[in-house]
């Protein structure tokens, strides 16, 4: 997760799975710290280990998970992907609104949390939960970026077509229905597990 630069050997580390099987969709921005990400990923897969008597945990992580020399045509079936697992996990840093690919699969994880198919869960790298409340309040898609221009272009028209335009990719954004029980590692979510145990 350190770099962003394709490693084609990664996805020998993977396995097949079915459809509802991986325990957790890996979110993240490639502009947040890699030691913020990695340190929040394996916190929160000691809490995972915890709840399921030790076992480790399967996730899809993108760098892993996308067969690097066929991205363009894994990218479009992402959102498969998503709906695929029982948990969304989402490593929110400071750049985590500002790519458009991060974007898209928070749009997937709140049609998933309406449908109440999720286990959601924010992880919020030095990002105070009142910030991140704040920030999806204010988010504006129109600012939101991929690496590239034309890709930029692509995903963008493809999200507007799919919802009807940037007034709604904004709403479904703004209003994604998420509460303090949410974050994974806040004062709330933690006295939570506490009591559950």
């Amino acid at each position: 997760m350190a770099r962003n630069d394709p490693d084609v050997g990664l996805l020998g580390l993977c396995q097949w799975a079915k459809f509802g099987q991986v325990d957790a969709f890996i979110s993240h921005s490639w502009d947040d710290k890699p030691e913020s990400k990695w340190k929040s990923l394996q916190a929160w897969r000691r809490s995972f280990k915890r709840r399921h008597s030790g076992r480790e945990p399967l996730v899809w992580i993108d760098k892993y998970c996308v067969d690097q020399s066929r991205i363009e045509s894994i990218l479009p079936l992402v959102p498969f992907f998503i709906m695929g697992c029982k948990e969304h996990v989402v490593l929110y840093g400071r750049n985590y609104l500002n790519r458009l690919w991060c974007v898209m699969e928070l749009m997937v994880f709140a049609e998933a949390l309406r449908k109440r198919r999720s286990n959601f869960k924010l992880v919020a790298m030095g990002v105070p939960e009142v910030e991140v409340f704040d920030d999806l309040r204010k988010f504006d898609c129109r600012k939101a970026k991929c690496w590239q221009a034309e890709e930029t272009t692509r995903l963008l028209h493809c999200m507007k077509a799919s919802v009807g335009g940037v007034a709604v990719i904004n709403r479904v954004v703004q209003t994604i229905p998420i509460c303090s029980s949410n974050f994974w590692g806040s004062s709330a979510a933690e006295k939570l597990n506490k009591f559950k145990k």
